[in-house]
């Protein structure tokens, strides 16, 4: 098995159709990946190669760069041998998705196909690559900065009691509320076994099922303790704390919280609120734990983030005892926002400034 490699994560990713060409490149010999009588093999040949010997060994989750090329590069070069790959082939398959408006999958289809081509170097293929002095701001210009949103205190109210207003699931609603109150990614969440909550001792014990792969407990918090009780309700029984409604032997698909948190605040008879996203909860609380003069080292450990300078290095203190006075300080200041009846008195883009719910059901 390839270091680091899931191939049951990996399937919580993508299609069934990327798991079935990761499966076949694993269980294939060399023999059958790379035909030792053939200097210029076709382009579906040498990826599939080029994804054993590169992407499962450099790539953290190689099934998202897999799933975008058979998807967007497969069906079009598939039997082109790969000499007669050239600026105008890669062109050809970035260009139509910067029409599209699709310029994060043509930034990803140029990065990857620079990567391959650069590979065919090492290994003989080819004598050059063809893309390889393009960077990647040539296509679709400069990427975006990365979004900086977090909620107000008022914009964190509605979000609380919006899910009260429309029909949606008890998993959904705990679920979302979940990830706002433990400072979890959506996935950390939606992944997460009844199992890992002890809640007579107040412990996540999480493991390393996280982006960082790093071993993480995290206590649990009166407002924490309440939407896991919730989802446990919710879930029947079920060994996974947010099952889905469809396989509830399967835990919950990762976009129906983002789905359901879209299709609400763009309902008109909702407050107006800038759009956000079930991740932009994690900035907003990593920012309330400042706002409550909780140190950096505190607030990392919370988010399961790496100490910085020396202290990464010789830091092995597990922080439970600050991280738990940390949690109960910031729910007693989510449970202080929630319990409000309204937005009348919680601060919006400033101390003073109110946010506007007049001509919305939350009014």
């Amino acid at each position: 098995m390839i270091k680091g490699f899931n191939i049951e994560k990996a399937a919580e990713n993508c299609s069934a159709e990327t798991i079935a060409y990761l499966t076949a490149t694993l269980d294939a010999p060399i023999e059958a990946l790379e035909d030792y009588s053939d200097d210029d093999p076709v382009f579906s040949k040498a990826f599939m190669l080029f994804t054993r010997l590169s992407l499962m060994v450099t790539r953290r989750r190689p099934e998202l760069g897999v799933h975008c090329i058979l998807i967007h590069v497969m069906p079009k070069i598939g039997d082109l041998p790969i000499s007669k790959i050239s600026k105008v082939t890669v062109n050809r398959l970035t260009n139509p998705l910067i029409m599209q408006g699709k310029i994060v999958q043509s930034k990803r289809v140029f990065s990857l196909m620079k990567q391959f081509l650069a590979w065919c170097v090492y290994q003989g293929y080819l004598a050059q690559s063809p893309v390889g002095d393009i960077p990647i701001n040539k296509v679709g210009g400069t990427a975006p900065a990365p979004r900086e949103r977090t909620l107000s205190e008022a914009e964190i109210w509605v979000f609380w009691h919006i899910w009260d207003y429309h029909n949606v699931s008890e998993s959904t609603r705990w679920a979302s509320r979940l990830v706002l109150a433990a400072a979890r990614r959506p996935d950390e969440v939606l992944r997460a076994r009844v199992s890992e909550f002890d809640l007579e001792n107040g412990m996540w014990n999480q493991g390393n099922r996280n982006k960082s792969h790093r071993d993480h407990r995290l206590p649990i918090s009166p407002i924490m303790a309440l939407c896991i009780e919730k989802l446990i309700a919710a879930g029947k029984g079920s060994e996974w704390l947010v099952p889905s409604s469809k396989k509830p032997d399967a835990p919950m698909s990762k976009v129906v919280l983002s789905q359901a948190l879209r299709r609400m605040t763009s309902d008109p008879t909702m407050p107006t609120l800038e759009p956000f996203s079930p991740r932009d909860l994690r900035r907003t609380a990593r920012s309330c734990l400042a706002a409550l003069n909780v140190t950096s080292d505190v607030s990392r450990k919370i988010l399961n983030q790496s100490l910085v300078g020396l202290d990464r290095t010789y830091d092995r203190h597990d922080y439970i005892d600050q991280m738990q006075e940390a949690l109960e300080k910031y729910s007693d200041y989510l449970f202080s926002i929630i319990e409000q009846d309204n937005v009348e008195n919680l601060n919006h883009k400033y101390k003073g400034d109110r946010l506007n719910v007049e001509n919305s059901r939350m009014a």
